[in-house]
């Protein structure tokens, strides 16, 4: 079966082949035109003319000396009495007339008075057009024809495997699939020396980007674990010393290895996930959306009590989403959290409707070139407190969405706050309430 793009380029091909096709029928019928006409107006005029001056010479010479007459030219002089009347007052020099039925090329000469008109027969030009034009002509275009069709089937050919393979790449989905099953096998043994070049030079791209990708997934495994274990004793011991009855310097120093402690396994969580190139297998489940938000909110009563904000729930719909309870409290979680950290003494409100679930909040608000940048990893929001994240939950927030063919996007105006919109594809959704924080 055909590929999408093959039809393409050969359609390109038959185009080619009609318009230069074309272009040959018609510079050769415009030559062969142009050569009739030089023909009759040049050549024929010429030997007329040239018939004209003979005669008068001759009959300067013999008052008697007859006028042409032949099979193809007849001559009529005005001065002996057998010259028609629709002959007589033709202007001087060559021009075509009706006489008796047929149109003929008639040239008119006068001398001393007299009036020499030759009648040529316009059917023998056309004989010899017919002869030594169209005879020609038709010959010369079956050739170009035969030549321009060789041209098309040569090209066709050498294009095909080309257009095969960008048709193979066309209908592979990246998107869903694994590069490293991209099959051009069926290229290795073709005689054409640049499909096979293009087929080695991808093969050999997808796998030296495998290996790259799979390093960094290695490093990323080896890291996190690694890093693991040592942070596990630290937050081991953090806890012991939380125990202690400890004051001033102390105490604030232990507050803070637990903070650090904490942003880094935060941050080590957050790098694997963002490592992640795939969804995960477990997403075939229902997970309840408005359920997972009231989790979220119960969560946060410390950022809640710190900054002075309300939050307020309105669930206008009960929202089912197909993925896996991890990934929905990774998004939504990480909107919501960031909504509370930069909203002091405000409001937050988090509206699920049929589709899609918007986080609205009073805050600050962002610029228009932290709205392009906010998704972008480790991009932070200009801010003297630094426990406000690491700069990777929008990050992955983004990522992920775009796994599982989701859309976000934000909406803020500096001084106003900021509204941030997930559309979920393929939503399950029942009539719901609102409920006050």
């Amino acid at each position: 079966m055909n590929s999408p793009i093959e039809p393409r380029v050969q359609s390109r091909l038959l185009r080619v082949f009609v318009l230069q096709l074309a272009l040959i029928s018609f510079a050769t019928v415009a030559g062969v035109t142009a050569a009739s006409l030089v023909a009759e107006r040049i050549l024929v005029k010429q030997a007329l003319s040239g018939e004209a001056e003979y005669f008068w010479k001759q009959r300067a010479q013999d008052a008697n000396f007859p006028v042409p007459s032949t099979l193809n030219l007849q001559g009529y002089l005005d001065s002996d009495g057998n010259c028609p009347e629709e002959l007589k007052n033709l202007p001087v020099g060559q021009q075509r007339v009706q006489f008796r039925g047929d149109e003929l090329i008639a040239y008119n000469s006068k001398k001393d008075g007299q009036s020499l008109v030759l009648l040529f027969q316009d059917e023998t030009v056309s004989n010899l057009g017919l002869l030594f034009g169209v005879v020609p002509l038709t010959l010369v275009l079956l050739v170009m024809y035969a030549l321009a069709y060789l041209t098309y089937v040569l090209s066709k050919k050498a294009v095909s495997p080309i257009a095969k393979l960008a048709g193979i790449i066309e209908r592979f989905d990246f998107n869903s699939r694994d590069a490293t099953e991209l099959d051009l096998s069926t290229f290795t043994g073709q005689h054409n020396s640049e499909t096979l070049i293009l087929a080695d030079a991808l093969n050999h791209f997808i796998a030296r980007t495998n290996q790259s990708l799979e390093r960094e997934r290695n490093f990323a495994r080896y890291a996190s674990h690694e890093l693991r274990t040592p942070l596990a004793v630290i937050d081991g011991s953090v806890s012991s010393l939380a125990l202690l009855d400890l004051q001033g310097a102390p105490a604030r120093a232990v507050a803070r290895i637990e903070r650090a402690s904490k942003h880094m396994l935060d941050m080590i969580s957050t790098l694997l996930l963002l490592a992640r190139d795939k969804r995960t297998e477990d997403s075939t489940m229902l997970i309840n959306v408005n359920d997972m938000v009231d989790d979220l909110v119960s969560e946060l009563p410390d950022i809640i009590e710190m900054n002075g904000i309300s939050i307020s729930t309105h669930h206008h719909d009960d929202l089912l989403v197909t993925a896996n309870d991890a990934t929905i409290r990774i998004v939504i979680g990480n909107i919501l959290r960031n909504a509370c950290l930069y909203t002091v003494n405000g409001a937050v409100d988090i509206y699920c409707t049929a589709s899609q679930i918007t986080v609205s909040d009073n805050g600050p608000g962002l610029t228009a070139d932290e709205q392009r940048r906010i998704f972008e990893p480790f991009f932070r929001i200009d801010d003297s407190n630094n426990s406000k994240g690491t700069g990777l939950g929008l990050a992955l927030v983004k990522t992920t969405c775009d796994n599982y063919g989701w859309v976000i996007s934000v909406n803020s105006t500096v001084g106003s706050g900021s509204n941030f919109t997930i559309r979920f594809n393929n939503p399950v959704t029942r009539p719901g309430n609102s409920v006050q924080q």
